[in-house]
């Protein structure tokens, strides 16, 4: 992600200086908003930013300040390793410790942990520090990982990941709610350890990462967990039948069926024309599509996905493919377009069972266009409250 436009401490000021004034003038006085039907929550969700020399955190960070007193609901940071595209991003934790300090409301989480990658005792450790430097604002979801070159950290646990998972997610649970868990020191004795400091949040929320694996949608709602999910090799749909199986899991488990939170990240670009904003993305969001095919043909040749039998398919050339998934994106499975059509898509997507639309929106724009976007999209965040 290259930044074209640099955008002044003063300017960033000055779009939150404009935001805490409308939020403080009278209601006749405010922007109508019409009535409708309820919107999902709105979160922002980091996942690309290159790891380049100049500036990786500045959009990130500015952002957070902006979304901080817009209304938006939590901002998502990803883990991601060895790879350039989303190389910024190695570990959320450290990120959202530095995002602490500089906001004051909106949740902070980790989207996704691959937790078979890491202790679990040390995962509880680093997040309760942002924890209490939060003030009690850390939500976590946990994913098994899916490129085999990331378990070089782990390779041990690759074969049985989503088993090492659910063990790991209990410890993390376990050690967070203050019960000391049973580990041997290098001389092979068991000691009960807990872990330090202890977090603000007695429970921490969780949410489980998950896409087309049906149960993996109906374990998180047995076990009365949050759901992550993106549209990856499914669609519309296909979402509002695994989220069917969600609530239906919630309920034969004797939990409320409507108590758990599904989260859904989509591209998000809001502009001012419509058709300016599919062609504002165009250049930016074709190029990440061909890195995350790319990404999805190495990560692992044994368990090819749709997404590449369809691109082989093709025999190799990937144009006609990119071309089709950019047309389903911006079409079905986006926040592309101008403000009407961001209400229309989140209500169609409320209509369908999603609870929180996570903005993806660091897929190549520069920081100016994404607050501009973000500016727009603020009138829906405060409506969704």
């Amino acid at each position: 992600m290259s930044e074209t436009t640099t955008l002044s401490r003063e300017q960033l000021a000055s779009l939150i200086a404009q935001l805490r004034s409308l939020q403080a003038a009278p209601a006749a006085q405010r922007p109508a908003v019409a009535a409708a039907p309820v919107l999902p929550q709105l979160s922002i969700i980091f996942f690309s930013g290159l790891s380049q020399e100049r500036g990786p955190y500045d959009l990130l960070l500015d952002v957070a300040r902006f979304v901080d007193e817009a209304g938006f609901h939590a901002i998502w940071t990803p883990e991601r390793h060895f790879t350039e595209v989303g190389g910024a991003y190695p570990n959320p934790a450290v990120l959202a410790a530095a995002l602490a300090g500089i906001t004051r409301h909106v949740r902070l989480r980790a989207g996704s942990i691959n937790l078979p990658l890491h202790d679990p005792l040390r995962v509880a450790e680093e997040w309760a520090v942002v924890d209490n430097l939060s003030k009690g604002r850390v939500d976590l979801a946990l994913a098994p990982g899916w490129h085999v070159k990331d378990f070089v950290l782990k390779p041990e646990n690759f074969e049985h990941k989503f088993d090492v998972l659910n063990r790991y997610r209990e410890q993390l649970q376990q050690v967070w709610r203050g019960q000391p868990v049973t580990r041997l020191d290098a001389y092979g004795q068991p000691h009960e350890v807990l872990t330090y400091p202890r977090p603000v949040q007695p429970e921490l929320p969780v949410w489980l990462t998950t896409s087309q694996r049906e149960e993996a949608w109906e374990f998180a709602g047995s076990h009365g967990f949050n759901v992550l999910s993106a549209l990856i090799n499914f669609g519309p749909k296909d979402l509002e039948k695994r989220i069917g199986l969600y609530r239906r899991a919630r309920q034969a488990a004797g939990l409320d069926p409507a108590a758990g939170t599904v989260s859904l990240m989509l591209h998000t670009y809001v502009g001012a024309n419509a058709d300016q904003a599919v062609e504002t993305v165009r250049p930016a969001l074709t190029d990440y599509l061909k890195s995350f095919v790319s990404q999805h043909q190495s990560a692992n040749q044994a368990d090819a996905s749709e997404k590449v039998k369809t691109l082989q398919s093709l025999g190799g050339d990937s144009a006609d493919f990119i071309d089709m998934v950019f047309a389903r994106y911006v079409g079905t499975s986006s926040l592309i377009g101008d403000l009407d059509q961001a209400r229309k898509a989140l209500q169609r997507f409320r209509g369908v069972g999603v609870d929180e639309v996570a903005c993806l929106v660091d897929f190549g724009l520069d920081k100016r266009m994404v607050l501009d976007s973000l500016s727009r999209l603020s009138e829906l965040a405060r409506s969704a409250h």
